[in-house]
């Protein structure tokens, strides 16, 4: 019998991410990192290769993912984040810097935690985030093919408990107090070619991949269903909310959804 997606004989490595596509929507240098979920170090590397004035705090459950990464943080704590006193370890400014790399999917109450993290923030902390797109087009056509194949890693990765599109991220976001400055996207798996193929075409557009096709408005409609991630530069926004837009994502309001629910 073979095993299940998360069994594994060989035991689980740590891919040393430096995640430089995120570390790219930064505005200004960080003096104080928080990295949530650091895994094996890459981003505390990466942060000292280029502000090795940075003071930088890791948070990372696995016990030898922790111990690899302290050669890169000043201070790795194997503790669930929200129950950690950081002032009590040592931390004397807040955090001006807080990454959440493909951290929230993994987590039962993420709305909770985002919110809890305003806590240990500056005042104009920069926030970065990476989620695995929900909207994926690839995923998209398996579902409606009746597949939901969960595999090791990847936009079904085994231990994800939650889905974030675009939008429900960003609701997540605002109404936990936080801006969004940035968005970018990765294109990682067939949504890249689908993408170069048809990004340069006049909209509307049918999109047809195979069985599925979708009638999209905009070029901004190709990229969402082609992304694999969303990644988020965010910074607090103090209950200021500069558009109606803003005001909306903020609110307890939702657009019109069709898949069968009760609130």
């Amino acid at each position: 019998m073979s095993a299940l997606p998360w069994e594994s004989s060989a035991g689980y490595t740590y891919p040393f991410m430096t995640r430089d596509e995120c570390l790219a929507l930064l505005e200004r240098p960080p003096q104080v990192l928080l990295d949530i979920g650091c895994g094996a170090g890459g981003v505390g590397y990466a942060i000292a290769q280029r502000w090795p004035a940075c003071e930088r705090w890791g948070c990372e459950l696995d016990a030898g993912a922790a111990q690899l990464a302290r050669e890169h943080f000043h201070h790795v704590v194997q503790q669930d984040v929200e129950a950690v006193d950081f002032k009590a370890l040592g931390l004397v400014r807040p955090f001006d810097l807080v990454t959440l790399f493909d951290v929230l999917e993994h987590i039962i109450d993420p709305w909770k935690l985002v919110r809890e993290l305003t806590r240990v923030m500056a005042a104009d902390a920069q926030v970065l985030v990476s989620l695995p797109n929900a909207s994926n087009i690839a995923l998209l056509l398996d579902a409606m093919r009746g597949y939901w194949r969960y595999r090791r890693r990847g936009l079904l990765d085994v231990t994800h408990v939650r889905f974030f599109a675009d939008f429900d991220a960003r609701k997540m976001f605002y109404r936990a107090g936080l801006r969004v400055v940035r968005h970018d996207v990765t294109f990682l798996g067939p949504g890249h070619y689908i993408w170069e193929r048809h990004h340069r075409e006049s909209f509307p557009l049918d999109l047809a991949v195979e069985e599925l096709t979708v009638r999209l408005q905009s070029v901004a409609d190709l990229r969402r269903i082609c992304a694999d991630q969303n990644l988020y530069l965010l910074t607090p926004h103090h209950g200021k909310l500069e558009n109606e837009e803003e005001q909306f994502l903020a609110s307890e309001s939702y657009p019109a959804t069709h898949a069968f629910g009760f609130d």
